[in-house]
C-alpha cells in the first residue's frame, strides 16, 4: 500500500508534511518527501487532509468486561467488584467470552488500538477472538487466591497461561507476513495484593521467572487498598510488598499506581517496571488521580490504558490520552506537565516497548506497519497550527478513518475486514441478558 501526500507523526512525534510511506508485507518500507515508482498491483491512499500516526496500545483492559459496559455503575471499587462485577462474571462461559472480547476489539479497532496487555480469564477463547479481528495483544489470566494452602502452578488460570504460551511458541498466532512474530503473546497475570495470599504471590514470582513472562498485577488502585496493604504487611505498601515477595525482579506491569509512595516510585524505576495510568477508571470509580509528572520527572516509565468497559466506560485510547494530558496539568498547576508529543508516545512506543514488541510503536522504515489515519479535515481539528496537540486535545476516535495492523487494514471508513459486526452485537447482548436472567 502507498501513501501519497499525508502528514505524518515521525520518530520524534513530531508532525511532518507532504510525505509518502509504502507498507510491503507486515513492515513500512519507504518513508520519504519523493513519491517512490509504484509497484504493480499497490493500492494508492489519497492522503490528503489525514494524517498518520502509529497505532496505540492500551496497556490495561479487561476486555470482555465490556459485556460489563454500565453495570454497577455509582459504585466504589470494592463494592463494585463484590457486589456487582463478580457474581456475573462468575457465570461467564468461554463462549460468552469470546463475543464480549470481538466486541470489545470492534472499539479498540476503530479508537486507534492496535495492541492491548489484557487481564482476564478463559484466555484461549479471548486469544482467538483477538487474533481472528486482526489485533495484537499480551494476555494474562488475572490469577488470585485467599487460601493459605493453594498452590500457583495448580491453578488453573497458570495451567491456562502455559497453554497459550505453549501454542504461542507453536505459531498459532502468527503474524501474517511477519516471519516468526506472534501477534498474540502470553503474560503471567497476579491480580492484587488484596485478592492473594503472601505465600501465593512468591510462588507467582518463581513461576513467571521460571518462564520468562512479564507480570501483569494491579497495583495501588485506591487508597484503602494501599493503606490496607500496609496494616497487613508491616507497613509495606503494594509496591515494597511486591518487590519482597519477589514480582518485580520479573518485568512488570502494573496498572494504576495511583497511590505510590517516593520509595515505590524508586524500586520500580530500579527494577525497570512500568506503571499504566489508567485516568478515566480512576476517575469514574473515584479512585483517585495518579502523579504522572512527578514519576516521569523521577524516570520511572510510564504507558497508558483504559482499564475494562465497566469502569470507564468505553475502550477509547484518543479520550484516555486527551485525560491524561488535561489531568497532569491540572493536578500539578503546571499548563504544560506532559507535553502532547509525551503523551503521543506514552500511548503508543512506551505501550509496544513494555509489551515487549521489537520495532513496534514508531513509524520508521523497517518497522512494523501498525498505522492509523485520522482525518484533519473536520472543524474541530482546523486551524492545522500544531497537528500533535490537535491530536491530543481535539481529536475524536470518529475522526479515525483507517487502522493498519502488521500492514493488513482491519478497519477503513466504519467498516471492519475480519469482524462480522451485526453478530457480534447480537451475540454479545444475547449473552447478557442470559447472565442477567440468572442473577
Amino acid at each position: 500500500m502507498l501513501f501519497k501526500n499525508i502528514k505524518l507523526i515521525d520518530e520524534s512525534f513530531k508532525a511532518r508534511g507532504d510525505m509518502f510511506v509504502r507498507t510491503e508485507g507486515a513492515v513500512i518500507t519507504y518513508i520519504g518527501e519523493k513519491c517512490p515508482e509504484e509497484l504493480k498491483g499497490e493500492e494508492i491512499y489519497d492522503g490528503r487532509g489525514k494524517v498518520m500516526l502509529p497505532g496505540l496500545y492500551n496497556m490495561h483492559c479487561h476486555v470482555p468486561m465490556t459485556i460489563l459496559r454500565g453495570y454497577g455503575d455509582g459504585l466504589p471499587l470494592q463494592k463494585w467488584l463484590f457486589e456487582k462485577i463478580f457474581p456475573f462474571e462468575a457465570r461467564l462461559t468461554g463462549k460468552d467470552v469470546f463475543w464480549s472480547t470481538q466486541l470489545g476489539a470492534m472499539e479498540l479497532i476503530a479508537g486507534g488500538s492496535v495492541s492491548i496487555s489484557d487481564m482476564y480469564f478463559f484466555i484461549d477463547d479471548m486469544a482467538r477472538a483477538l487474533y481472528e479481528s486482526g489485533m495484537k495483544a499480551n494476555i494474562c489470566h488475572g490469577i488470585s487466591s485467599m487460601d493459605n494452602k493453594a498452590v500457583f502452578k495448580d491453578m488453573k488460570g497458570y495451567r491456562d497461561t502455559i497453554a497459550l504460551a505453549e501454542a504461542v511458541r507453536a505459531g498459532a498466532y502468527r503474524t501474517e507476513g511477519g516471519g516468526e512474530d506472534s501477534r498474540i503473546l502470553a503474560d503471567m497475570g497476579l491480580h492484587a495484593e488484596y485478592t492473594t495470599t503472601e505465600g501465593f504471590v512468591r510462588q507467582a514470582a518463581e513461576a513467571a521467572s521460571e518462564c520468562g513472562m512479564t507480570v501483569h498485577v494491579h497495583v495501588s488502585e485506591t487508597k484503602s487498598e494501599h493503606e490496607e496493604c500496609k496494616q497487613r504487611h508491616g507497613g509495606k505498601t503494594p509496591v515494597q510488598y511486591f518487590s519482597d515477595c519477589g514480582i518485580l525482579k520479573n518485568r512488570t506491569l502494573a496498572a494504576h499506581c495511583v497511590y505510590l509512595e517516593e520509595e515505590d516510585v524508586e524500586l520500580m524505576k530500579a527494577a525497570g517496571a512500568v506503571a499504566v495510568h489508567n485516568p478515566s477508571s480512576n476517575l469514574k470509580l473515584g479512585s483517585g488521580i495518579a502523579p504522572v509528572k512527578a514519576f516521569l520527572n523521577k524516570g520511572l516509565n510510564v504507558a497508558l490504558g483504559t482499564d475494562g468497559a465497566s469502569s470507564n466506560n468505553n475502550l477509547n485510547m484518543m479520550e484516555e490520552m486527551h485525560m491524561a494530558a488535561m489531568l497532569s496539568r491540572g493536578a500539578s498547576g503546571d499548563a504544560n506537565a506532559i507535553s502532547a508529543s509525551d503523551i503521543l508516545k506514552m500511548a503508543s512506543y512506551e505501550g509496544a516497548k513494555a509489551q515487549g514488541r521489537a520495532l513496534c510503536g514508531k513509524l520508521c522504515e523497517g518497522w512494523r506497519a501498525d498505522i492509523v489515519i485520522v482525518d484533519t479535515d473536520r472543524p474541530h481539528m482546523q486551524p492545522d497550527f500544531d497537528t500533535v496537540s490537535n491530536l491530543v486535545f481535539s481529536a475524536q476516535s470518529s475522526d479515525i478513518v483507517l487502522s493498519m495492523i502488521d500492514g493488513r487494514v482491519v478497519y477503513k471508513n466504519g467498516e471492519y475486514t475480519y469482524i462480522d459486526r451485526e453478530r457480534v452485537i447480537f451475540e454479545a447482548n444475547r449473552s447478557f441478558r442470559r447472565i442477567l436472567g440468572e442473577l
